[in-house]
């Protein structure tokens, strides 16, 4: 293993750390700040290792809850995660990271895909307790990906280079 996977491996290992801190950070029920460092991750590591992230993040918060609305459902809410994070990451690739329309876009194309389209795929289990899940869920998707973007560009202008020793192996 090469110095730049072992690396990759110990910044993914320390946001997964973070992902278990932020869902302890409860806002309702299994809705929490998990989200916020797999949106960092995305933008960070990339695609893979974001989805990675939205899926153990948001199981770890809903096990830490007890999985009120039940193991398949939160299964579902996982995979869209996962979705959610690689398409994040996918828009914001290489030298678009910091060019302010692709960071609004990604921004609103990851609030879609996690609150609205997510409440529609679940409407059919859930029914009417996704009306109820609304607020809270755009609450918390807006303030984790704004934490997620305000630390990433912090990071990537005040020390440009470290977020960068993870694109040469992307590229391999």
């Amino acid at each position: 293993m090469n110095n730049t996977r072992i690396k990759k491996l110990t910044f993914t290992a320390i946001i997964l750390a973070l992902c278990i801190v932020g869902a302890n950070i409860k806002i309702m029920g299994s809705v929490a700040l998990d989200s916020f460092p797999a949106f960092f991750g995305a933008l960070a590591l990339g695609p893979v290792a974001g989805a990675f992230l939205g899926l153990f993040g948001h199981l770890v918060s809903a096990l830490l809850s007890g999985f009120p609305l039940t193991l398949p459902v939160h299964l579902i809410i996982g995979f869209c995660m996962m979705v959610t994070m690689a398409v994040y990451a996918l828009i914001r690739r290489g030298k678009r990271a910091l060019d302010w329309k692709y960071i609004i876009l990604s921004d609103v194309v990851a609030y879609a895909l996690n609150v609205p389209l997510e409440l529609v795929l679940l409407y059919p289990i859930l029914k009417q307790a996704v009306y109820v899940y609304f607020t809270p869920l755009t609450i918390a998707a807006i303030v984790n990906i704004i934490l997620a973007e305000v630390v990433f560009i912090l990071l990537k202008k005040r020390f440009p280079r470290i977020l960068d020793i993870f694109k040469s192996e992307d590229k391999k």
